[in-house]
């Protein structure tokens, strides 16, 4: 059987040699993240330096005629201990918080001015103690791709801090930093694809890899792990644009995982956590060490679904649609095996967006965000190969 799946296996991969480059360019899904701030002037007492940035993740290539791929995209606020004492002392117990942001995208054709829309929520409370860090999630307008090279650029980046109390509504004439002006992403422009060569259709793989699939995260914030039930990754394998090379798109099935976590180093919190795929996983595999021991560059795209949240054994009401405002985007780069039953472990490090829609009574975003949102999270993930067809 082993020996049947091997000739089959080889046969499919001459096949992928003899169509790539009949075939049109594949359009890689690696995107990366870029960060633009600066530091705001802000009244709450007097002057406070309050540091503030715009983040994305952009796509690094794109498809003449199409969308280029944005996502992620938030403002953070930082507003220093000693302006929160400050605002409290006044008589502010929380505060609204918005940003105006502007993008300039130039191609060959000319330059756009874009407005980043959202960016805005209300009463978030003062903490007791120590700086608040407020994350505002965005969306940016579609950047339709033209001829030649789209570059994205910041243009202004103006935070907007308003404290309120019983008796109390100030604006805190937050200022902006031009020093936060300038590029975030320069994008690839790729031709469009050419007509298939008959016979051969670009969404039908030439071969299936299955897996079994393990996996611990590392919540950075909580200083705790996650460990994921088994589940499932398919993954698809396309003619590449270039040699030893193959194209990869591949389907994350993981059933629903119990968390368990210490918030404050002291409060137990246990919760349902799911990670639907967003889209499928997409990227690349070099296969010049062999095609049963690709190296891949694939990112996956998840969102992080939590429900039945307890502390100390007493429900939080979350609501049915508590989940981050946009996907986790988690790079997965290494050697993996092909082989059945052998394992490839993988070690990916990427952030948590802020949380939405969670609270039934009251509004919990501020505090799963508090709690969880933030970068530097790790995913140690296992694959195990279920085999070739």
């Amino acid at each position: 059987m082993t020996q049947t799946r091997s000739r089959r296996a080889a046969v499919a991969a001459l096949g992928l040699a003899l169509v790539a480059a009949a075939l049109a360019p594949a359009t890689t899904a690696v995107a990366t993240a870029a960060t633009r701030g600066g530091t705001s002037t802000c009244q709450a007492g007097g002057p406070v330096d309050v540091p503030v940035s715009f983040s994305a993740t952009f796509g690094e290539t794109v498809v003449q005629g199409a969308n280029v791929p944005v996502s992620a995209a938030s403002v953070t606020l930082v507003v220093p201990a000693g302006a929160v004492d400050a605002l409290r002392d006044s008589g502010a117990t929380s505060v609204d918080a918005s940003a105006a942001v502007q993008l300039s995208v130039t191609q060959q054709a000319g330059t756009q001015e874009l407005t980043v829309t959202g960016l805005s929520t209300s009463e978030i409370p003062l903490p007791a103690d120590g700086e608040l860090r407020i994350t505002l999630p965005g969306r940016v307008p579609p950047i339709a791709a033209g001829a030649g090279p789209v570059t994205v650029s910041l243009t202004s980046l103006v935070p907007k801090l308003v404290a309120r109390g019983e008796t109390l509504t100030a604006d805190l004439a937050c200022t902006a930093d031009p020093a936060a002006n300038g590029e975030l992403a320069r994008v690839a422009v790729t031709a469009p694809a050419a007509p298939p060569v008959p016979g051969v259709t670009a969404d039908t793989p030439l071969l299936t890899a299955k897996f079994l699939v393990d996996g611990v995260s590392r919540i950075a914030k909580m200083g705790s792990d996650l460990v994921l039930e088994q589940g499932t990754f398919d993954a698809g394998l396309f003619p590449g644009d270039l040699p030893d090379t193959i194209r990869v798109e591949g389907e994350l099935n993981l059933p629903k995982s119990a968390g368990y976590f210490v918030a404050f180093r002291f409060m137990p919190v246990t919760s349902d956590v799911e990670l639907p795929q967003e889209g499928k996983a997409t990227g690349t595999a070099d296969i010049s060490g062999g095609l049963f021991t690709p190296t891949i560059d694939l990112t996956v795209r998840v969102n992080l679904v939590v429900s039945d949240v307890r502390q100390d054994g007493v429900p939080i009401a979350v609501g049915a649609n508590c989940r981050t405002v946009s996907p986790l985007v988690i790079p997965m780069k290494g050697q993996t095996s092909l082989l059945p039953g052998s394992k490839s472990t993988i070690e990916s490090t990427f952030d948590i967006p802020a949380f939405s829609g969670c609270g039934v009574s009251e509004d919990l975003d501020p505090l799963l965000t508090g709690l969880i949102s933030g970068p530097g999270n790790k995913m140690t993930t296992t694959l195990t190969a279920q085999g070739v067809g």
